[in-house]
């Protein structure tokens, strides 16, 4: 497998005397498993904490754990209740621990979207989808050798390198090797999965693309300036929907503004190298206080806030 971090654990970690906060995607052995990944910081401040609750925009968030006892292992929460008909694999959580409890959080999208088949209403990371899809049962019905096309397009999703949009790109000897280690009734020559290749690359279920590979061997995508460049094969397995405003993450606060009025929200600006204003901070922690809601009064990193206002003109 290409190296590459897990969004599964914790990242994007801050810490003060009162909290400590941090970001991970959920993964599918998080709910096989009922466990929630933990900061090394957070070991020992789990000590006092007495609940757990899952805050997805309902009235009342959902109690995760309630007695945790002894199930801090390796830094793990086990025993995690994870409500598996409300959530899946992919989707981003902001976790947020406290004296007395650790508060998971999902942030609502603007509209639902529908990925891979599934309906994702919260911020979801497209390489979890990607890697932990099902296998493919269906296969082209001009392929000459469907089962050798699925093992070349499987091993490409589950081995290869997962770019921010879910794609996953594989050298092409790399393919060959981890395809020709797989065991099965067929032993694949290396000319085979190379005709296979161009068989789906002519169909345009794979695509060529162009890496690079750093000194210590990682492979990079796409390709950095003044690395060794690389041929990648190029799996999409699914097709992202075009969203409108794709950079506008919204989370809806009471305000006084008329029916005609704008909620205040959050609007993503990290794309754009910029930073909130000490006075939109001041505004959002206000926001988020005075409508009662669970988690961090802090402006999320990368965002900033719009107070409410009216749209157009009288």
């Amino acid at each position: 497998m290409i190296q590459q971090a897990d969004p599964g654990r914790p990242h994007d970690v801050i810490e003060t005397e009162s909290s400590l906060q941090w970001t991970f995607v959920l993964r599918q052995h998080h709910l096989d498993h009922g466990y929630c990944p933990l900061p090394v910081q957070a070991v020992r401040r789990m000590r006092t904490v007495k609940v757990v609750h899952l805050d997805y925009g309902r009235a009342f968030p959902t109690v995760l754990s309630a007695t945790l006892g002894k199930k801090i292992t390796r830094e793990r929460l086990r025993g995690v209740r994870w409500p598996q008909s409300q959530v899946m694999p992919g989707l981003r959580i902001t976790a947020e621990l406290g004296r007395s409890r650790l508060c998971l959080s999902l942030t609502p999208l603007e509209r639902p979207v529908h990925v891979a088949r599934r309906q994702f209403f919260h911020d979801y990371d497209p390489r979890i989808i990607a890697r932990e899809l099902p296998a493919i049962t269906q296969h082209d019905s001009e392929s000459v050798a469907p089962s050798l096309d699925l093992l070349v397009q499987e091993t490409i999703r589950k081995l290869g390198y997962l770019d921010e949009e879910g794609r996953a790109l594989l050298p092409m000897q790399n393919l060959i090797t981890n395809v020709r280690s797989h065991r099965g009734p067929q032993d694949w020559s290396g000319a085979a999965v190379r005709a296979a290749v161009n068989g789906l690359i002519s169909r345009q279920r794979l695509k060529w693309a162009t890496g690079s590979c750093a000194a210590d061997g990682i492979l990079n995508y796409p390709a950095r300036p003044g690395e060794r460049t690389i041929r990648l094969v190029c799996y999409t397995p699914f097709v992202l929907p075009v969203r409108e405003k794709e950079q506008l993450r919204v989370v809806q606060l009471p305000s006084a503004s008329s029916q005609h009025g704008v909620a205040g929200h959050l609007m993503k600006i990290e794309h754009l190298g910029k930073q909130a204003s000490d006075e939109a901070r001041a505004a959002y922690s206000e926001a988020h206080r005075k409508a009662g809601l669970t988690g961090s009064h802090k402006l999320p990193k990368g965002h900033t806030y719009v107070r409410p206002h009216k749209r157009g003109g009288t």
